[in-house]
């Protein structure tokens, strides 16, 4: 796996951060930049370039790059 896969680009991105800093570890927990604003943007980010909708109660649960990173796979949507 890539750490500079497209979603790690992606949320880099967003938190305005290099792309180096951003793993599967990444959220709000770990990084200061992520906050409520920044998740729903990285939310709609990954909405918008993957295709999908999220649930509200997939969007609560995210809590790093690694969540998203199973929410994409569990649609069967590739990186």
């Amino acid at each position: 796996m890539s750490m500079s896969s497209r979603l790690v680009r992606l949320v880099a991105d967003v938190l305005e951060l290099p792309v180096d800093q951003v793993d599967d570890e990444t959220g709000p927990a770990t990084t200061a930049a992520w906050v409520s604003l920044r998740h729903l943007q990285i939310v709609a980010a990954v909405e918008d370039a993957y295709g999908i909708a999220l649930k509200p109660r997939e969007i609560r649960t995210v809590r790093s790059v690694a969540d998203l990173r199973a929410l994409l796979a569990q649609r069967g949507v590739p990186e």
